[in-house]
């Protein structure tokens, strides 16, 4: 998947839907346009996100990787909770795309590349990208996106516009009616008022960084070193530059606007460095080659972070069916950092790869008690679960964790299990129901409302007036969001 440089020409004008003026630094924000931004709630902003989010999953623009995504959060909202915005609720995916760029989406849906993270050289860096991206939204700088729909209470056609611009339109006929509804004059006055909008974002973003204790400095220094790359090696600008325009001009407003904070050493933090081996762990498309250089590189001492190494080392073994070795280097990191939640996840999941499927059980078991509703853990663990034939236990851990208000949205393949559990319980309507939300949230909708209807016709027996009534009204929500879809290609 590739986000074309037309996607901030058009988004950072269109995408957040409520303009609300704001102020910080006690300097007043001008009001960015009042012509419709009234007229959408923050409930139907979050919507609008949340089916553009599908819709890039469904394109297979999302990285699910439940640990990964909980990293990005927990690192999202260490800048969120400083800063004084209305704007509390945010989402943060990784896109399953090797270039340098990260996107802010209507309803507090920030997407990060897995690309960008590789590319950073300490958490300062990625921070940096996410608080600018973070501004992008708290000061509601994509009020005009009605703009783009005949409706602004279109949802899913609005929806389906953004994500066409997010994927590159891929060819489709979504995409060039998509985009064939932005062309023709808009661009340029969209450009410009990105520019203006860029540089508000540099300037909250550097005071969210100083307020989280963050360098505030990185995100000049990050944008600087992109630039001197790209010119360096004569290659086309990494994503991220031509989405979010760099000027000396604005990169050296930027480092002044840092130099008023004081200045600290600062470090990266042990997941941070976790993480990114991970991702180029997870997404290597040779794992032995993977193998050999995380070897070469520990043996050498080429690594900014010995654990995190040694850490990855041990999941290109594990990918490459060497047990034994990264049994040895798991248990020798669980002695040392017992807590760690990837080395758990880790060793737990070794103990699957090996067949051993009551080794592993326990260990999940033992780390969700010190860790109860931690959500990487209990996918795994359900995942366990169901490869060691005990589906009434599986279906009891993912209803308990849902009921418990866990926020299940970054892990719509807990519904899969769910769904595979009940149908092996012989629950053949909370299967089907099951799976329904499954595709639903992976954007394949006329698959979700197919399984909808097989509940309705095959549970009979399971279902009461209640539950009839709950699937019925889910399958109406799916038609009229389908029927808002058509009316992108008028016959």
């Amino acid at each position: 998947m590739r986000i074309q440089p037309l996607f901030h020409a058009v988004l950072a004008s269109a995408l957040m839907l409520v303009a609300i003026p704001a102020s910080s630094d006690g300097v007043a924000l001008p009001e960015i346009g009042a012509s419709g931004a009234a007229l959408v709630s923050p409930v139907e902003e979050r919507r609008t996100g949340e089916a553009v989010v599908r819709n890039i999953r469904r394109a297979g623009g999302i990285l699910d990787d439940p640990l990964a995504t909980d990293y990005l959060n927990f690192l999202g909202y260490r800048l969120v909770s400083h800063s004084d915005t209305r704007q509390r609720q945010f989402s943060f995916f990784l896109v399953n795309d090797d270039g340098i760029n990260a996107f802010a989406l209507p309803g507090g849906f920030i997407g990060v590349n897995y690309g960008l993270v590789l590319a950073t050289e300490s958490e300062n860096e990625l921070a940096s990208v996410m608080a600018h991206e973070i501004a992008h939204v708290t000061q509601r700088h994509h009020a005009r996106a009605y703009e783009l729909a005949e409706n602004s209470s279109n949802i899913p056609v609005l929806a389906a516009i953004i994500a066409a611009i997010v994927l590159g339109s891929q060819g489709s006929e979504l995409g060039q009616a998509a985009l064939t509804s932005l062309a023709a004059g808009n661009i340029q006055r969209q450009l410009d008022f990105t520019r203006e909008n860029e540089k508000e974002a540099d300037r909250i973003g550097i005071a969210l960084l100083a307020e989280s204790e963050f360098n505030p400095a990185s995100m000049a220094d990050f944008f600087h070193k992109l630039d001197r790359e790209s010119r360096l090696y004569g290659s086309s600008a990494p994503e991220f530059l031509r989405t979010h325009p760099v000027t000396e001009n604005r990169i050296a407003d930027a480092m002044n606007r840092a130099a008023r904070y004081p200045t600290r050493k600062w470090h990266s933090s042990r997941n941070y460095y976790l993480i990114r081996t991970r991702l180029a762990v997870l997404t290597s498309r040779n794992p032995e080659a993977t193998y050999r250089q995380l070897e070469s590189d520990l043996r050498n001492g080429r690594y900014i972070d010995k654990a995190a190494a040694r850490y990855g080392l041990a999941l290109a073994m594990m990918e490459t069916r060497r047990y034994a070795g990264a049994r040895r280097i798991l248990d020798r990191l669980l002695n040392e950092d017992g807590g760690r939640i990837a080395y758990l996840l880790a060793r737990a999941r070794l103990e699957s790869l090996a067949g051993d499927h009551k080794a592993a059980l326990a260990r999940f078991d033992a780390a969700l008690k010190d860790y109860p509703g931690n959500g990487p853990l209990t996918f795994a663990y359900a995942s366990a679960l169901l490869d060691a034939g005990k589906p009434q236990a599986t279906r009891d851990l993912i209803r308990e964790w849902r009921k418990q208000g866990a926020e299940d949205s970054s892990i719509p393949k807990i519904y899969q299990l769910l769904a595979t559990a009940e149908a092996r319980l012989g629950h053949k309507a909370e299967s089907h129901v099951a799976m329904g939300e499954y595709y639903y949230r992976i954007g394949l909708t006329h698959q979700a409302i197919r399984q909808l209807n097989m509940a309705l016709e095959q549970g009979r027996d399971e279902l009461d007036f209640y539950n009839t009534a709950r699937i019925e009204a889910r399958i109406d929500e799916y038609q009229q969001e389908l029927a808002m879809l058509a009316s992108l290609h008028p016959e």
